[in-house]
């Protein structure tokens, strides 16, 4: 396997970010000013004024409102290192030119992690370093998930999505030679993580993706021959599971979100969206409470609304739609979607199946889950604004007629 030059930062990023460092402190984080570095060799250093043209308006606004200064400031700087990192990201993928190859050594190297991840899982004493055991929904206690080193599984495989989508698209439009082993090493890991808002983004970016398309997909060799098989193996596993075991937890925490019992999706969901605006009406509905506030003016909602007792650090809210409203109110939001709408009709992403399918993907992800200084979220938007994967363009695809 040759070694690509930006291996290393995305092994980084992708891996190790969070191992062995507090809950919230990234490796990216601490080498911001190294990222800065980079960027002023690259002559991208003077684009930082974006994020102080939007950030310190609402910083002063914020300030007369009231705000706990010792956790502006952090959060502040903390939401500096992001936007240093998303520049980053931006120059990184215009000069790597090598995505292509990182994706799959990416690939190669996960799938070697999650067979070790798997031979731990029945070492009690180091299941804890790899997967993440905790209660995800009523009656489902207990259930391990893998996180591999990151602190979540979601988060996991939200950084495992770009990759997913990337080869998902080859096996539908190329002719990928090993597509069962690729399809193994790509699907195994997502089913693992056990991450429902993450595995079902997916399939509903890839279905809108198919029929919106569907004399290009139906037309390319074999993709009637996959689809059929794949609903034949999802009809047949569920009959299975069905009659013989009925209790799965798939099943059981699919019934709860129906029931509306599912603690997961509804904190990252109603609950988020509730809290949100509790949260803003604190200091501003337009404005929002700013950076850091949320813990501050959270825990006596949050002790009411769920009759519990959280500590500081465990109030937040899993939603990102939901965590800009209350940070920054109904400003914010729309200057989250102006900023979504700009880029989409700037970039293109519509013009290219990879990238639309991850457009579709994180737009709707953003609604019912993630937070508001996620970096693969970022790093999604990212791949979906930029000119990456021209195999995938909508008119490099030639559509052949199969008679």
């Amino acid at each position: 396997m040759r070694i690509n030059k930006y291996l290393p930062f995305a092994l980084l990023y992708f891996f190790f970010n969070s191992a062995f460092l507090p809950l919230g402190l990234l490796y990216t984080t601490l080498l911001t000013p190294l990222f800065l570095l980079w960027l002023y060799q690259q002559n991208r250093i003077k684009y930082l004024w974006g994020f102080f043209l939007i950030t310190i308006p609402f910083a002063l606004v914020q300030y007369f409102q009231g705000i706990d200064l010792k956790y502006y400031i952090r959060s502040y700087l903390l939401f500096f290192s992001v936007f240093v990192f998303i520049l980053t990201v931006i120059q990184f993928v215009k000069v790597s030119h090598s995505l292509r190859m990182i994706f799959r050594q990416l690939l190669i190297l996960n799938t070697l992690f999650v067979a070790l991840a798997c031979i731990l899982f029945f070492i009690p004493q180091a299941r804890l370093y790899m997967w993440s055991v905790y209660d995800i929904s009523t009656g489902i206690l207990k259930f391990p998930r893998l996180s591999m080193f990151t602190y979540e599984p979601s988060y996991y495989s939200t950084l495992l999505v770009p990759i997913a989508f990337y080869y998902y698209l080859k096996m539908l439009l190329f002719k990928l030679p090993d597509y069962r082993l690729i399809l193994c090493m790509v699907t195994i890991p997502l089913i693992l993580s056990f991450s429902l808002g993450v595995i079902s983004g997916i399939l509903i970016s890839l279905c809108i993706l198919f029929f919106a398309n569907i004399r290009t997909f139906f037309l390319k060799k074999g993709v009637i021959e996959y689809t059929l098989i794949t609903i034949f193996i999802l009809i047949g596993t569920y009959t299975i599971f069905y009659f013989t075991y009925p209790g799965n937890p798939l099943f059981y925490r699919i019934h709860n979100i129906f029931e509306g019992k599912d603690t997961s999706f509804k904190g990252r969901s109603f609950d988020a969206y509730y809290l949100a605006w509790k949260v803003a009406q604190e200091k501003s509905i337009w404005f929002g409470v700013g950076l850091g506030q949320v813990k501050v003016l959270g825990a006596e909602i949050w002790n009411t609304f769920y009759n519990f007792i959280f500590p500081v650090n465990e109030i937040t809210i899993p939603n990102a739609v939901a965590e800009t409203m209350a940070i920054y109110g109904i400003t914010g939001l729309i200057i989250r979607f102006a900023i979504e709408g700009y880029f989409f009709f700037y970039t293109k992403p519509y013009t290219n199946y990879f990238r639309l399918g991850l457009f579709i993907y994180i737009f709707i992800y953003q609604f019912t889950g993630s937070y508001f200084f996620n970096l693969a979220e970022y790093v999604i938007w990212i791949l979906a604004f930029s000119q990456v994967f021209e195999e995938f363009n909508k008119k490099n695809i030639q559509i052949k007629s199969p008679l």
